[in-house]
């Protein structure tokens, strides 16, 4: 269930995208965080699945170390301020695999792709020696179920890169 708006997160954890940036909740952007958002934590303490956590001033930051985002939308009714709109996708963020994962040393896995429900992690055992994992962007809401899920912390959640 929710937990106390002041738990932090500890820097690495806060700073766990790639290149330092920090994840916001669904249907938010880091301007709508900074122009509206009080700190107030509610949507913090909202969270069933208890992935926000207080960031810089206060303002709310995901972390998918413990969980992921079923996008049930308790932050954005909890929040009384401008701070989500609900007419843009939830997120632009997708799910990466790094060169950690565990199938580049022959060792069979498949953790991230049993957990993912829109199936978009997929499993290649034509790859050599035990398959490989790659990700379908099209298919990908960034939800990070995948990231707890890798216990060698071989997945995260990041902006795509574009051509």
């Amino acid at each position: 269930m929710g937990r106390s708006g002041s738990q932090m997160l500890s820097r690495r954890a806060l700073f766990s995208g790639k290149h330092g940036a920090l994840i916001r909740p669904p249907w938010t952007s880091e301007i709508s965080i900074r122009n509206a958002c009080t700190g107030c934590g509610d949507c913090v303490v909202a969270c069933p699945e208890a992935i926000l956590f207080s960031g810089p001033a206060n303002t709310p930051v995901v972390s998918f170390e413990n969980g992921e985002c079923t996008f049930c939308k308790a932050c954005v009714e909890a929040c009384t301020e401008p701070v989500f709109d609900l007419g843009e996708p939830a997120w632009t963020i997708r799910a990466e695999i790094s060169d950690s994962c565990i199938l580049k040393l022959g060792i069979s896995c498949r953790l991230c792709t049993d957990i993912c429900e829109t199936e978009a992690l997929v499993f290649d055992l034509s790859q050599r020696p035990v398959g490989a994992v790659s990700v379908n962007q099209e298919l990908c809401n960034g939800c990070g179920a995948c990231v707890a899920a890798c216990t060698f912390s071989a997945i995260s959640i990041t902006e795509p890169q574009h051509d």
